[in-house]
């Protein structure tokens, strides 16, 4: 009796802890199942910006961008785009982003390379011929294999978009060979890449911000600049300065890229919309740009600039000219050079 008692007594303590047992796991996983569609089917908030004005090329990509995000994920991931310099310059948004007191960014290249040399890559001299080639470049492999590199930098870069070919405005002298460059002061932005590059053109770089380039036009401060044509018309350049040279000695790209803990936290689902919207966007970010450019040469024309169109024999002594800054950049990093090679093999 004393025995059966007792395993009795064993018996129900055995059921008690069992019950108990597959208690705790149940509501274990009904919380992590809860906490799984919670992050799965919960409302995700990211703001990205920018510097350029909301009819820029680049804020209408990145308008694409957050709106095909948003159709991908049936409205879970909305994206609040701040144009126009609101949250800073390029280098505060880059500086931001790398913290994670942003979200994302589309920032231009040029006052990136200081942080990080291998996105001067995308602006060696004369790497792009035309729209077609530049699309299969930014949409390669070896794209993606150079745009990795800024991982250091705590971000991950998901594609590059742009505002355009860069070509030569000049005042009162037309310029056909880089022999006709020589001497002349001539703006570009405050990158030494872009110093170095018409240094070897014969002109004597005068770094000054974009908001004194048309002053700097009227009062003679500077002989010439170079520029996308999208902006030398909506900034009325073409008013002081009436010579076009259609160079297309680089574009002006710029990354859209996201924190990198940010996009870790994502499930994978959400982050391969982000992935793939951003890619997408590519495609159509060139088509606008081929549009743009054509129509500001229409009416450039119409407003009495001048437009040099160089053939491939002119464009040669320009592109020898040059050579040594890609050399000199290509042997800074092994990534640039791998890059370089790759973009110059895809026609």
């Amino acid at each position: 009796m004393f025995k059966k008692s007792r395993f009795c007594k064993w018996l129900v303590i055995g059921l008690v802890v069992g019950l108990f047992t597959v208690a705790i796991a149940g509501c274990g996983s009904s919380n992590n199942k809860q906490q799984s569609e919670g992050t799965k089917q919960g409302t995700i908030n990211l703001r990205l910006a920018d510097v350029v004005q909301p009819t820029h090329p680049m804020n209408v990509a990145a308008e694409k961008f957050a709106k095909k995000v948003q159709e991908k994920s049936n409205g879970r991931i909305k994206i609040t785009i701040y144009p126009a310099r609101q949250l800073g310059d390029d280098r505060q948004l880059f500086e931001q982003v790398q913290q994670g007191s942003l979200d994302m960014a589309e920032i231009s290249v040029a006052p990136m390379g200081s942080t990080n040399p291998i996105v001067m890559a995308l602006q060696m001299p004369f790497l792009f011929t035309d729209w077609d080639q530049y699309t299969k470049v930014i949409k390669s492999e070896a794209t993606d294999k150079l745009l990795k590199g800024l991982e250091k930098n705590n971000v991950k870069a998901l594609a590059v978009y742009n505002a355009g070919f860069r070509h030569i405005l000049t005042v009162n002298k037309p310029v056909k060979t880089p022999a006709d460059l020589q001497g002349m002061k001539f703006r570009t932005a405050e990158t030494p890449l872009h110093v170095d590059i018409f240094k070897a053109l014969g002109a004597n770089p005068t770094p000054m911000p974009y908001g004194e380039i048309y002053s700097g036009l009227q009062n003679k401060v500077i002989d010439g600049l170079e520029m996308d044509l999208s902006a030398i018309l909506m900034e009325k350049h073409y008013e002081v300065a009436k010579d076009v040279t259609l160079s297309k000695h680089f574009t002006w790209p710029a990354i859209l890229m996201i924190n990198t803990a940010k996009f870790n936290s994502l499930t994978p689902e959400d982050q391969k919309i982000i992935q793939d919207a951003a890619k997408e966007v590519i495609d159509e970010n060139v088509k606008d740009i081929a549009e743009i450019e054509k129509k500001a040469v229409s009416e450039l024309t119409a407003k009495g600039v001048k437009m040099i169109e160089l053939s491939a024999s002119e464009l040669v002594p320009f592109i020898e000219a040059t050579k040594g800054v890609e050399q000199k950049y290509s042997s800074q990093d092994p990534a640039i050079a791998e890059f370089v090679k790759a973009a110059r093999n895809i026609k």
